[in-house]
């Protein structure tokens, strides 16, 4: 057996889904042990001559198989729902966990490794959350009712069989404990290539421009080669760990059967019972069997475990999130203050708010000689957009940062209606969109399920309703992955109506002109505008001649905000 008890413990958070899913799995052995006590009396029935009896067991065998199919299909929708019950909620504090400033500005992380993690690790470990787990218990339930069975008919036969569990439990341990170090390997191998895939994918034309396209080649090929070694090494060791439980298996129900031979020769036992000893002793080593089975079916999410652990996957996470201010306001930089649920909380009740109020903002990054941001005011009202403009590197993106709690200021606070900003106030809509393949409603919905009248006025604040119900599917249809289908103004306003759906009081802009042509962006300033009638709305913008129709504009220059003529 092998026991992990970070897998263990996620199981049991669902304790009714494991009971269930246990239950099913122990009355389906139950009916293969009901099975071969009337397959064992139909048998001694026949020898017999006693014809009443044997279409009796006749029928009752087909009884009992009938029962468990139907047991067996329940039990597979119980451990669906119990490995979809985990692996979901592993998934989302992976999540959460991996969206956080610490981890969105680690420049040493690859993006491949993590989507590994994320998605090939989290549904690996299904297999052994509910498949493994309630075999093991079924094993501890039934291996020792089977094996008092036994010795009660025979006690040499019930011990050989006890023999032979105990040796094909303990024998695999050693080759599974290599097989969890190759299984690392393994892994490390699997996480590389991925991340080497994707970040070749992203950068195919810097690639072809380079021509490097065949040092790329090589570089996939190595990687593809090492973990080719890898998985030879793992599935070496799994057929020694495999050859051991077979051994230990094979001798124990031969050796059992001897015995129920030898007795039925010498007539020690009537016939009914030396075919029980047969086939019991066979019964008994089948949770053995499924428990090998099922190991090797989640052993890709075992060997996932240690990179789900650095990302936090198993660890609890409070379910609000943090205030972003106050920040604190002693000289040295404070350590930061993770939100664990950055811009994704739950919606606030009600998304008006009237003022957002930035005083005395400093920031400085680490090692850095001055500070980017430095005694930074800022006062943003509901009804009026506003807009701040600077060269680039002047900090429009830091400032950002750290209203939406991606970075902790070394000082000053941050306030809305007088209260601390919380991350859960906020949306976003970014430079460049990203929209998901499927359809502009999966696009729209992404934080949960939206009434159609909800999606037609956010798309109508947005000002791309009209566009919408011109193609011949509405909302229903496709977006390509990126949202390449449609224009830039396209994608800009679907990404202001999904955050308008978020229901947030405060709407943070950033750079949304600076992929389009003067006529879209003085759509989208117009859209801005109508937006800013019932939320705070900040925008960024490196384009001034954009913001003639903006009242409000602000130029962010030496870590200071100056009033600016548009």
């Amino acid at each position: 057996m092998m026991i992990v008890p970070l897998l263990w413990r996620e199981a049991a958070r669902f304790p009714a889904a494991l009971a269930r899913s246990v239950a099913l799995l122990v009355l389906v052995f139950l009916s293969h042990v009901g099975q071969a006590v009337a397959i064992a009396w139909s048998m001694s029935a026949v020898l017999h001559g006693q014809a009443r009896d044997v279409f009796v067991a006749l029928s009752l065998i087909l009884g009992i198989a009938l029962l468990r199919l139907v047991l067996s299909l329940a039990q597979a929708s119980a451990a669906a729902h119990l490995g979809g019950r985990v692996r979901q909620a592993v998934r989302r504090r992976a999540m959460r966990a991996a969206l956080v400033p610490a981890r969105l500005h680690d420049t040493a992380a690859r993006d491949g490794s993590m989507r590994a993690g994320l998605g090939d690790g989290v549904d690996g470990i299904d297999a052994y959350v509910s498949k493994y787990v309630p075999a093991i218990v079924q094993l501890l339930l039934t291996c020792p009712i089977v094996v008092i069975a036994l010795v009660a008919l025979s006690p040499w036969a019930g011990a050989c069989v006890a023999a032979g569990i105990v040796l094909a439990l303990a024998g695999p341990l050693a080759w599974k404990r290599m097989m969890a170090r190759r299984g690392l390997d393994h892994w490390d191998s699997y996480e590389a290539l991925s991340a080497d895939l994707l970040e070749s994918l992203r950068g195919m034309a810097t690639l072809r421009t380079l021509g490097d396209v065949s040092g790329t080649r090589e570089r996939l090929d190595d990687r593809s080669e090492a973990l080719r070694r890898a998985t030879e090494r793992v599935m070496r060791g799994s057929l020694g760990e495999t050859a051991v439980t077979d051994a230990a298996v094979q001798g124990g129900a031969v050796a059992a059967a001897a015995l129920a031979i030898a007795h039925a020769v010498t007539g020690q036992a009537p016939a009914v019972e030396a075919y029980l000893i047969l086939l019991l002793s066979s019964e008994a080593f089948r949770p053995v069997r499924d428990l090998s089975r099922h190991w090797h079916a989640g052993f890709l999410g075992l060997t996932a475990i240690p990179g789900l652990q650095r990302i936090g996957a198993f660890t609890e996470q409070r379910d609000d999130a943090d205030p972003v201010g106050p920040a604190r306001t002693d000289a040295a930089p404070a350590a930061a203050t993770i939100p664990p649920d950055p811009g994704n909380g739950p919606a606030t009740d009600d998304p008006c708010a009237d003022t957002l109020e930035v005083t005395g903002l400093s920031f400085r990054y680490p090692d850095a000689p001055e500070d980017v941001i430095h005694d930074l005011d800022l006062t943003a009202r509901r009804g009026a957009l506003t807009a701040i403009v600077g060269a680039s590197g002047a900090g429009k993106s830091t400032l950002f940062d750290l209203l939406l709690g991606f970075l902790t200021p070394r000082a000053g606070s941050i306030e809305l209606d007088r209260r601390p900003l919380r991350t859960r106030d906020i949306a976003v809509v970014s430079q460049r969109p990203v929209l998901f393949a499927g359809t502009i409603r999966d696009n729209l919905t992404v934080a949960g399920a939206t009434a159609e009248a909800d999606l037609a006025a956010a798309c109508r604040a947005a000002g791309v309703l009209d566009e919408i119900r011109r193609f011949p599917r509405g909302f229903d249809t496709e977006v390509t992955e990126a949202g390449t289908s449609l224009s830039g103004g396209q994608r800009q306003r679907l990404a202001l109506a999904r955050a308008l759906l978020a229901r947030r009081p405060v709407l943070l802009v950033d750079e949304p002109t600076s992929a389009l042509d003067a006529d879209r962006s003085a759509d989208v300033i117009e859209t801005l505008h109508r937006v800013a009638r019932d939320r705070i709305v900040i925008m960024i913008s490196h384009r001034s001649e954009t913001l003639t129709e903006v009242p409000h504009v602000l130029s962010l220059d030496a870590g200071h905000l100056h009033r600016s003529a548009p």
